[in-house]
């Protein structure tokens, strides 16, 4: 008896040395990617987005996240229902927030059109305040669909859960 528990625990031993010793030189934890978070004050909003409604199907939205990770969320429909809800984003969201809105230089987006592409297309805005990078980004509905200003739109989204969906324009309307 005392052979055959020798001999189930000898390689027992052996497996648990070699993966602490793999684990040691391998299963590291990977290191959070390197953020240049926000130098602005904590009551200061730093990421905000609005957008009015122009059709009886689309809400009018307006989101801020303060510096202190604190963020509102104003919503009207067009009935004329408004709801306000706030909350804390957590950190982890925070930082990644910030870290795509730096990687995607969402601040060099410019709208290419003077006037409304459509008469019922909106032209949702960002607001950037980092600190060290400010701006003010407001692109018409059909801007805001592909590229960058998508990928921008929608790392705001992913914060504030209201979705991304610029309003759906008709084939016929579509520029």
């Amino acid at each position: 008896m005392r052979d055959l528990v020798c001999r189930m625990w000898n390689p027992l031993i052996r497996v648990l040395f070699v993966a602490s010793w793999l684990c040691a030189f391998g299963c590291e934890p990977k290191a959070e990617e390197a953020v240049l978070m926000p130098s602005s004050a904590p009551d200061e909003v730093v990421v905000s987005w609005g957008m009015i409604g122009r059709n009886a199907t689309r809400d009018t939205l307006y989101m801020a996240v303060q510096g202190n990770r604190d963020m509102v969320v104003v919503t009207k429909s067009p009935n004329g229902t408004m709801m306000s809800v706030e909350q804390v984003v957590p950190e982890k969201k925070y930082r990644e927030l910030v870290r795509q809105l730096r990687a995607l230089d969402c601040c060099s987006l410019e709208s290419e059109h003077e006037t409304a592409p459509s008469a019922l297309e909106s032209k949702p805005e960002l607001g950037i305040n980092f600190g060290d990078l400010e701006c003010q980004v407001s692109l018409w509905d059909s801007e805001w669909r592909t590229g960058r200003a998508r990928a921008c739109g929608s790392a705001v989204a992913a914060i504030h859960g209201h979705g991304f969906v610029p309003d759906h324009l008709e084939e016929a309307e579509a520029p």
